[in-house]
């Protein structure tokens, strides 16, 4: 199955009679690939390519870049699922970000993660999160 789409948002402020934004995205999807991409009035760029590399590993690589300034953002994404109820994903960008999340649904639904800073891994200050969700 092959698909695309192709979006725009272009917002008119009748009072001054101008475009007030410029938004264009476009979009295309395979099986198991799919590539996105969008402009944010001239000066945003992104792009998002994600792939099912088999049946339990996914990545994803996402890139961002604003005109007139010198830095790119980038990051890279993979979840693999270890069972049906159990999947572990980890991401790292280029401000050295990483990230660590693991999930699992038995009887109730628990998420840990943990966010490291690479660059100052020594001063301290990692980020550890838990959550639970329970349903009646």
């Amino acid at each position: 199955m092959r698909t695309g789409l192709l979006g725009t948002r272009r917002p008119f402020d009748s009072a001054k009679s101008k475009l007030t934004r410029n938004n264009s995205a476009m979009g295309f999807r395979t099986g198991d690939f799919q590539l996105h991409t969008n402009v944010n009035d001239g000066t945003e760029f992104g792009g998002s390519i994600y792939q099912n590399v088999c049946e339990d590993t996914d990545t994803l690589g996402n890139l961002a870049w604003t005109s007139g300034g010198n830095c790119t953002r980038f990051d890279v994404t993979a979840k693999y699922q270890l069972d049906p109820s159990a999947s572990t994903s980890e991401k790292v960008n280029n401000s050295s970000l990483i990230s660590v999340g693991s999930d699992s649904e038995a009887w109730v639904k628990c998420t840990l993660s943990a966010l490291v800073a690479g660059k100052s891994i020594h001063a301290g200050g990692p980020k550890v999160g838990l959550v639970l969700w329970l349903e009646a």
